[in-house]
């Protein structure tokens, strides 16, 4: 069915025109990159299955990370961090949870077309916000191991909070910008408004987010290295940093490839609506997986309770006394409180 439909002339349009197609516009686009609506082949009717099994996995982990830091254990610099990020993989996962019942349901009328809206506007702005704690979590790691007698000195009480409270707010500004552009301006000014906003997006997210998380870990990875030579064990927390970053690279390839090739050469994208769409869900699914294998303690033979690995996760012993007299190590030490005060 694919060889029978062909990209329409214009440069800037992504429709594919398709002989006895239904004109209406296919729910999927490339990732929640764009409000608008794309007219595309629907993808095969399994992946609608594959998408609800995937994001209520998801969902099962990602709420067990968020009650485990947000209630069961003690409250740390990171953990913060992550329970922001955890949040924002929930409200990604839900979105395209309510799109997949939707799609695999055939609902119609007003009332799905505005749960529709609704979702891929939360799916958007969750998206954004989770993108964009990748590189304030690298970051701060990065001073935390380089610098950590003026890290752990000089670091404000509240910086992880008020950071995730800042780039929620981003979050929820590009959103409202891209949804005035894409939605509520007339047609015409619409098209072209929009796309710039998906150029914006693009940029932003791939030239601006992207550098942003891998510098910071490119540092962190030659500091740990010049620390192996010295025999000195590595934080599982510097585990958990590289590996999130590291799904979330390879699993937005296809969208990078995908945003690079349209508006940069005008060139349709090689892979399937669904196939970046289902990168994404998994990028979302997989931090707790991340959380659960760097935790776990391989000489225990019996099951450890979740809380136990989740902490253990976090844990920064790595750094101990390299800040010099003083200077103690706020992770670690809130790691080795009794578990009563974790509770």
């Amino acid at each position: 069915m694919a060889a029978n439909c062909s990209w329409e002339a214009h440069p800037t349009s992504r429709n594919k025109m398709c002989p006895g197609a239904s004109e209406a516009p296919e729910l999927y686009s490339r990732g929640f990159l764009t409000i608008q609506q794309i007219a595309t082949l629907p993808p095969p009717p399994v992946m609608n299955y594959i998408f609800l099994l995937l994001c209520l996995c998801g969902l099962v982990g990602n709420g067990l990370v968020l009650w485990f830091f947000g209630f069961s254990i003690k409250r740390s610099p990171f953990s913060i961090y992550f329970l922001h990020l955890a949040g924002a993989d929930v409200g990604y996962l839900f979105s395209k949870a309510v799109l997949s019942i939707l799609n695999t349901g055939g609902f119609a009328g007003t009332f799905a077309e505005y749960v529709r809206a609704v979702s891929r506007v939360l799916g958007l702005c969750t998206f954004v916000a989770g993108v964009s704690l990748l590189p304030a979590i690298s970051s701060e790691r990065c001073l935390s191991v380089i610098f950590p007698t003026w890290y752990w000195r000089q670091r404000p009480k509240r910086l992880s909070a008020v950071v995730c409270a800042l780039l929620w707010t981003l979050s929820l500004l590009v959103t409202s910008i891209h949804i005035y552009f894409c939605v509520f301006l007339s047609r015409q000014a619409s098209e072209v408004a929009c796309r710039h906003m998906d150029i914006f997006l693009g940029i932003l997210l791939f030239l601006v987010f992207c550098p942003l998380m891998v510098l910071p870990c490119l540092a962190l990875i030659i500091h740990v290295e010049c620390r192996a030579r010295r025999r000195q064990r590595s934080a599982k927390l510097n585990h958990v940093i590289l590996a999130v970053v590291s799904v979330f690279l390879v699993s937005s390839i296809y969208l990078g490839i995908d945003w690079f090739l349209f508006w940069v050469f005008q060139i349709p994208a090689p892979f399937p609506e669904y196939i970046t769409d289902l990168c994404i869900c998994i990028n979302s699914s997989a931090k707790p997986v991340v959380y659960f294998l760097a935790g776990r303690d391989k000489s225990q033979r019996l099951w450890e309770p979740l809380r136990v690995v989740f902490q253990r996760a976090l844990r920064d012993g790595a750094e101990l006394g390299e800040a010099g007299a003083g200077t103690p190590n706020t992770v670690t030490m809130e790691m080795q409180s009794p578990s009563g005060n974790a509770s």
